[in-house]
């Protein structure tokens, strides 16, 4: 293996049979399978850890406060012999949702959902493998195409955007907002490309005016925006692709999060079957 993309039950299978599970995630589900799984490893004795924001966004969800859920999960992992690192504020933010199973690294665009329906990437690629490793730690780290951090990831975002060839380009953040993928996209729009932008309906319903007047702006020159109930990170731009779990918004200090270019075909037709999927699932956004 090189780079492929798996579904969850892939990963589940790869934490049943792993001897070391590293993790880390913005928040965990207590009832995910996910959670279920990294608990079972630490039930037979493998060599469990997690890392979690300890200072989740405050805004309340449905199952919950972010900061409680991560403290009810926290104890259930350690209950099973995992160890759990919460950040505090001498740590970097952490929203990447990785994971290093036995020396291969899966990345994952949302956060290790309930649902299942997410995009995860597998790579056994030492470079990867070893950016995926620092990060895991604390200290983000770069390959060329993959960036442990939000700045950078963006980044690599709006060079997939901006040197694409081809005049279809196609983009799903969660949350929206003024950034380098914001202004390359705004270019290829207005140079007469098509392009398509989904973002989630819970931050887009929620949301400010700053996100409502940066897709107002990318509108004005031909936009399609659209919402949809799912919350991935994706970009499809011919022959080249992004993956991530960084939303589109602005640039903050450093973060520990995760986005990857890719020209690999096998890639490429994963990110786009994602888009379609949810672009078949949303509708036009109401931008007054």
């Amino acid at each position: 293996m090189s780079e492929a993309i798996v579904a969850q039950p892939g990963l589940l299978a790869a934490f049943r049979r792993a001897a070391s599970i590293a993790l880390s995630a913005y928040v965990l589900e207590p009832d995910a399978a996910v959670t279920k799984a990294l608990e079972d490893a630490g039930d037979r004795g493998a060599r469990v850890s997690v890392r979690l924001e300890g200072s989740p966004y405050a805004g309340r969800e449905p199952s919950g406060d972010l900061a409680e859920r991560n403290g009810r999960v926290v104890a259930e992992l350690r209950a099973h012999g995992v160890a759990v690192h919460l950040t505090t504020a001498g740590d970097l933010p952490v929203h990447m949702k990785a994971a290093l199973v036995d020396g291969v690294a899966y990345l994952d665009d949302r956060n290790w959902p309930a649902d299942g329906l997410d995009t995860i990437v597998a790579t056994s690629d030492a470079d990867d493998v070893a950016a995926v490793t620092s990060a895991l730690r604390g200290d983000p780290a770069a390959d060329g195409h993959l960036a442990g951090e939000k700045r950078a990831a963006l980044r690599l975002e709006a060079q997939t955007i901006s040197a694409a060839r081809g005049d279809q380009i196609d983009v799903e953040s969660e949350s929206f907002g003024y950034s380098a993928v914001s202004k390359a996209l705004y270019e290829r729009a207005r140079r007469g490309a098509h392009v398509r932008l989904l973002v989630a309906k819970r931050e887009f319903d929620e949301g400010g005016a700053t996100e409502r007047a940066a897709l107002r702006r990318l509108a004005g020159v031909g936009v399609e925006v659209r919402v949809v109930p799912n919350d991935e990170k994706l970009c499809s731009a011919g022959d080249r692709g992004w993956i991530g779990s960084a939303n589109a918004t602005y640039e903050p200090a450093a973060m520990l999060d995760w986005g990857m270019e890719t020209r690999r075909p096998a890639l490429l037709r994963g990110i786009e079957a994602a888009f379609e999927r949810n672009w078949a699932c949303s509708r036009p956004a109401a931008l007054g």
